[in-house]
């Protein structure tokens, strides 16, 4: 993505689902009619939450986002917009509950890591304590989906390694507490970022060469690495362990991720 929005509430509204919910998950077609049907409804249900005017202010920034990506995501997979990377190489990945769409993002191989391009939520599951409660609604769907890819990404030999970039401050906040550290120049940028069309984008050219501008402060290029995680020496399993406590604090990362500018 060219970044990564803002995450679900931090604290649990009341739901009907209770506990670690249970999500199935599958590559679809982009030109699939039952995702594009998807995003159509999620915007529907975005713009009437926002209408009826009783969601908080901070829900209604997740909704704006939630509605902003998954317009990206429709465009990109149309063919309107060019996105991240290689048409050919994009792969679409549902997450569902009981058979309910409730996020999916659009993903790029590179060659030590799957690279995030696009991730939106349900609007339902963006909605916080004090909001109108939904029966949809079910927490975790943007976490179980990056640790579905990192998963794919260790099997096809990419280390368990995931590239985005956060789109805002609070983006890169939710993706730190999910394990995400900011990409170094010693952690090969553009083998975790795809080139698109004209090449990789003057941002992570910038961050390859070891001169980051405000811009890449300011919507950083971020990496999962399980071998590098933040302020623990245990490798692997201390990245397991901060990949579950941010599955439990932070549920949804509507997000968006490019190597180009997506955002």
């Amino acid at each position: 993505m060219s970044a990564a929005s803002p995450s679900e509430p931090p604290e649990r509204p009341a739901r009907p689902v209770r506990g670690r919910a249970i999500f199935t998950f599958e590559h679809v077609p982009p030109d699939d009619p039952g995702l594009d049907e998807a995003l159509r409804a999620w915007d529907w249900i975005a713009r009437s939450l926002l209408a009826g005017g009783q969601v908080s202010p901070e829900t209604r920034l997740r909704l704006e986002d939630g509605r902003r990506i998954a317009a990206e995501i429709a465009r990109v997979l149309a063919g309107d917009e060019d996105g991240g990377g290689d048409a050919a190489e994009r792969t679409v990945t549902v997450a569902r509950h009981r058979g309910r769409l409730q996020a999916v993002v659009t993903w790029l191989p590179c060659r030590r890591s799957i690279f995030v391009e696009l991730l939106a939520a349900a609007p339902w599951n963006l909605l916080a304590p004090g909001d109108p409660p939904d029966a949809r609604a079910v927490r975790g769907s943007g976490p179980a989906l990056l640790a579905c890819l990192s998963r794919l990404s260790r099997t096809t030999g990419r280390g368990g390694r995931l590239a985005l970039q956060a789109e805002n401050p609070r983006a890169r906040t939710v993706y730190e507490r999910l394990g995400f550290v900011v990409m170094r120049p010693s952690d090969a940028p553009l083998a975790n970022v795809p080139s698109g069309k004209k090449g990789w984008s003057d941002s992570v050219v910038r961050l390859a060469r070891g001169r980051p501008g405000a811009d890449e402060r300011e919507m950083p290029w971020m990496l999962l690495d399980p071998e590098r995680a933040p302020g623990a020496a245990g490798g692997q399993g201390a990245s397991r362990a901060s990949r579950r406590r941010a599955s439990t604090a932070v549920s949804e990362a509507p997000s968006r991720s490019s190597g180009s500018t997506l955002r």
